[in-house]
């Protein structure tokens, strides 16, 4: 449970999402997104 996304970086993640979708990187933000998703299932079969 100590690698659980602290609320500080899931701030920091969805920042950057914001930031890139508002500066019409949507494709980047669509990986960022993407990188995300795949991280929580990880960490969802880890239990």
């Amino acid at each position: 449970m100590g690698e659980d996304m602290t609320r500080l970086e899931l701030l920091t993640v969805m920042l950057s999402i914001k930031a890139l979708l508002e500066s019409g990187n949507v494709d980047k933000a669509k990986e960022l997104i993407d990188e995300v998703i795949a991280e929580a299932k990880r960490k969802g079969s880890d239990n």
